[in-house]
């Protein structure tokens, strides 16, 4: 996106079952029986919840969530279907798919028992991981309906944790399940929801994609604004963004001048995350997300004395106004 960005996806870890496979309840229309999902409340599910089995029923894991777990099973273990097992219930929002998500994990050779991969779970480096529908193996239909803070185990049989190929390098044979132990400590927004406010006098109108949310503008027409300009669009109920915060967030830069999108994080398939603080971040962007609430989508009008002044960045001309559509979808640690 921005050439001042430092996006953080190079500190997590990411899950990888090869070098290049990589971990790969709908709320509207009643009241929210847990506080947590009030947050979620009109996200729609969009993988299947997941199931449960004898064969995960035999997994045995501890509840000590401060430390590595220790896990259990006669061997071989494997089942028709993948199983998930609910350890330990947390009482954060659930997961309903394609979302993102930071977690601490364990790997183990269902046919073996032994370990093959597996995070620290003191927080130093989890995994954060966009679960996608119809990936493989299927950790979004594996953790569906399981709420943040929860610890599960996941028995994925051969044929939907390799196809029945095996994975070499980690000692996996072409037979043998995979069971993860997971720690789900983060369950970001897909997009945000909220209470709609409009569109804001003086911004162009912003349509958006009814089945992923993506955002699109209406041109505006007329001369740019000369000065930065901010409207919330859907109101989110979540938690007041802070600078010096990492937001996690979908985003698409316009070019006032016509509607050109020159980036976009929806185009790219997954959220971004980036540090809310000066130098990481031209300063209208900084000032269009603090104190914005998670959940919210906002419009944001930069003038070139917010954006990147007179110099040229790649597609973006000198002397550019922006805007800026971003949903927050979340934050994961406290301000500096």
């Amino acid at each position: 996106m921005l050439d001042t960005t430092i996006e953080r996806t190079h500190l997590r870890k990411f899950i990888a079952l090869t070098a290049a496979a990589l971990l790969t309840v709908s709320l509207a229309g009643c009241a929210p029986t847990n506080p947590a999902d009030a947050l979620f409340a009109g996200v729609a599910q969009t993988c299947d919840s997941f199931t449960t089995g004898a064969a995960a029923d035999n997994i045995k894991v501890d509840t000590d969530m401060s430390k590595v777990p220790t896990v259990e099973f006669a061997t071989p273990l494997t089942a028709e279907e993948i199983q998930t097992k609910v350890v330990v219930e947390g009482d954060g929002p659930k997961f309903t798919g394609n979302e993102l998500v930071d977690l601490e994990y364990v790997g183990v050779n269902g046919g073996t028992g032994k370990v093959f991969q597996t995070s620290k779970f003191d927080g130093t480096d989890f995994a954060s991981q966009f679960m996608a529908a119809g990936g493989t193996p299927d950790f979004c239909h594996a953790l569906s309906g399981v709420r943040e803070g929860s610890r599960v185990a996941i028995l994925f049989p051969a044929t939907f944790a390799h196809a029945g190929q095996g994975v070499a390098d980690l000692g996996i044979g072409t037979d043998e399940s995979i069971v993860f132990v997971f720690d789900l400590l983060k369950v970001f927004l897909p997009r945000a929801v909220g209470e709609d406010k409009g569109n804001g006098v003086g911004f162009p109108a912003v349509v958006r994609d009814p089945k992923t949310g993506q955002p699109g503008l209406t041109t505006s027409g007329g001369a740019a604004p000369t000065e930065f300009k901010v409207h919330t669009l859907i109101k989110g109920r979540g938690d007041v963004v802070a600078k010096g915060q990492v937001v996690t967030l979908h985003y698409s830069g316009f070019l006032y001048e016509g509607g050109t999108v020159f980036d976009s994080s929806w185009d790219k398939g997954q959220p971004t995350q980036f540090a809310l603080a000066d130098g990481q971040l031209i300063p209208g962007f900084i000032k269009a997300l603090e104190g914005q609430t998670v959940g919210s989508q906002v419009i944001a009008i930069v003038p070139p004395s917010d954006g990147y002044g007179n110099q040229e960045q790649g597609s973006i001309p000198a002397n550019s106004t922006l805007i800026f559509v971003v949903d927050i979808l979340g934050t994961n640690n406290k301000t500096n």
